[in-house]
């Protein structure tokens, strides 16, 4: 070979060279895989939500791989068991970043377990878009990092409280609600709003640690208050234990709970004892939009089965929010991934889903019933 010829190509061999080098560190690990981190309790007392946002995260990365992927690479999920434990979450976090080199993280699904997550992505410069967390504070810290895909405790508090005050003309209410940032940020955004009403009154809040299974306590002193409505803030399981006690004590007056508690596994759970509780609800199984009839086609297809959560769309919506944000971005750097999240937009089965200014989608929120075992949109 000739010196001229050397002197020519060893520059562009060392530009090559560099070239590869830096899109290694950039998010394009494997030749042709984009990776994507999931921190999803798997396991433990959110396990049926978990799962369910697993469920729909998966089968959109699968829907879009099976349509050439982004750009022509193929999209690779990591997924974490944190089981809802906050210290867990922060261990996957660190993992993913560190180990994973994943330039975004979908998760997590319990508040206090995004929360932690939130001080190590915001840390690191890493975008976290959270399918389900609803406490206000996750997107009101000013973190450019924190994307949330469902309404706040606060967004849905607007509209459920007006109809608790208006509709349920209630002038007093009972609180019981598990003991975590989204109990207690449910029970102060819910307040905030019956304030602007004038009703109803606080007449009692009991905060539960999110394991318990014995309420009777708390409940023989809401009876006694016979307060127009209690509010149960809770996962399904415990909401359904607490539903079936307070129907076993003959409670008067209406019975209402929090979103998280609208589930299939809750209506199995309760059983007759759930007619006629009042839920915020912005999607369920029973909705015939086309957007839905899609979804469940292709959920259905894979899972030879319906979701029984509403939680398996906020997965699947989450999750591609997060690959228009890939098709989108200049590279695969979690700067450049923020950049294009933050732009990002799809229309999905909750309707057409965009980010404010501080990483909160933008939703409505309906109000259902549970009628003859089912939830109804309630008129």
């Amino acid at each position: 070979m000739s010196r001229v010829l050397k002197k020519t190509l060893l520059p562009l061999f060392l530009v090559m060279l560099l070239s590869l080098s830096l899109s290694m560190g950039s998010g394009a690990w494997a030749a042709g895989t984009i990776k994507i981190g999931v921190i999803t309790p798997l396991t433990g007392n959110l396990a049926s939500i978990g799962n369910a946002v697993a469920e729909g995260i998966k089968l959109a990365v699968k829907v879009a791989n099976d349509s050439g992927g982004v750009k022509g690479n193929k999209l690779e999920l990591v997924v974490y068991d944190d089981r809802n434990v906050p210290e867990e979450a922060v261990s996957a976090a660190k993992r993913l970043i560190s180990g994973d080199k994943v330039p975004v993280i979908i998760g997590a699904v319990g508040s206090s377990p995004t929360a932690a997550v939130q001080q190590i992505t915001m840390r690191e410069h890493v975008p976290l878009i959270t399918p389900v967390s609803m406490t206000p504070k996750l997107t009101e810290i000013g973190d450019k990092y924190m994307f949330r895909a469902t309404a706040t405790a606060a967004m849905r508090e607007t509209v459920f409280a007006e109809f608790v005050a208006r509709k349920l003309n209630a002038k007093t209410v009972a609180f019981i609600a598990s003991n975590e940032d989204l109990g207690r940020s449910t029970v102060e955004a819910a307040q905030q709003e019956y304030a602007k009403y004038g009703n109803p009154k606080t007449v009692y809040t009991a905060f539960f640690e999110p394991t318990a299974t014995d309420f009777s306590a708390e409940l023989v002193k809401i009876k006694a208050l016979k307060p127009d409505v209690v509010y149960i803030v809770a996962d399904s399981v415990r909401a359904s234990i607490i539903v079936k006690q307070l129907r076993a004590l003959n409670l008067t007056g209406n019975i209402v709970a929090s979103a998280e508690a609208a589930t299939d596994e809750f209506l199995r759970l309760a059983g007759p004892a759930a007619e006629g509780i009042y839920f915020p609800l912005d999607w369920s199984v029973d909705f015939d939009d086309a957007k839905s009839v899609e979804f469940l086609k292709l959920y259905k297809a894979e899972y030879k089965k319906l979701p029984e959560t509403k939680f398996a769309v906020q997965g699947w919506e989450a999750a591609w929010l997060v690959i228009e944000a890939l098709k989108g971005a200049k590279d695969y750097t979690p700067a450049s991934v923020r950049d294009a999240l933050s732009k990002a937009t799809f229309d999905g089965p909750r309707g057409h889903l965009w980010f404010d200014e501080k990483g909160q989608v933008q939703i409505d929120s309906r109000i259902a019933v549970v009628k003859n075992g089912k939830f109804v949109i309630s008129k």
